[in-house]
């Protein structure tokens, strides 16, 4: 696991959707809706509470077993699998401000960085390749690998033997729950306001504070590089 690289280091912890990636789900639904009998309100309550979701973003179904069911579960007619698994992926864009932190981080400060998702391994493989600030963390604690999805408290026990030795550690979330479920097991953690709340929430906690300072006056680019 991670071990010594993070000892004696502050280790800033990030979420992923809605903090360093944005997504619509709407845009997914309303690529499928005509392939299906289902309404829009009911794909998204199948999204959100489908237990084979919850099981392909915990790694227990292979990418093949998960849109075979998809496809039986909602009837899809008429949608070949290749435009499928394009669909699936579409729905993504960039929050510049925060990627460009991650590289300001990356290339100008000791901080470690650890992303922790609740995600399947296919938005996973496709956002690593699709953004190369990504692929600047030093570990990644992901429900499709250990097999616990956030608030259950087995992922945060993940993120914090991985940061085993750290001076530090200090999370963000967008969702309020994930942010209390980590606090109960010890890890310092706010929820994510926004790229500026962000940047205060840094400001207040002296091991991270250097990395504000650092930012100075220009702030950090608002754009973003794609590999």
């Amino acid at each position: 696991m991670g071990g010594s690289k993070f000892a004696d280091r502050p280790v800033l912890i990030l979420d992923l959707g809605r903090v360093l990636i944005g997504f619509d789900p709407d845009i997914i639904i309303s690529r499928l809706l005509p392939y299906t009998s289902w309404s829009r309100d009911d794909l998204y309550w199948l999204f959100a509470t489908a237990e084979f979701v919850d099981a392909f973003e915990k790694g227990k179904m292979t990418e093949g077993e998960f849109f075979s069911t998809l496809e039986k579960v909602i009837g899809l007619r008429g949608l070949p699998r290749p435009a499928l698994e394009e669909i699936w992926n579409e729905m993504f864009y960039p929050i510049p401000e925060m990627l460009a932190f991650v590289r300001f981080v990356k290339e100008n400060t000791n901080l470690g960085l650890v992303l922790l998702s609740n995600i399947s391994s296919v938005h996973f493989e496709y956002l690593y390749g699709e953004y190369e600030e990504l692929r600047l963390f030093d570990e990644y604690v992901l429900s499709y690998k250990v097999g616990y999805r956030k608030p259950e408290k087995g992922i945060y026990r993940h993120a914090l033997e991985v940061t085993e030795g750290a001076i530090a550690r200090f999370y963000t979330d967008d969702i309020e729950r994930f942010v209390y479920s980590a606090r109960e097991m010890g890890i310092d953690s706010e929820v994510f306001r926004g790229y500026e709340a962000f940047i205060d929430d840094l400001r207040c906690r002296s091991h991270f504070a250097d990395v504000v300072n650092a930012i100075g006056d220009e702030g950090v680019p608002s754009t973003s590089k794609k590999s």
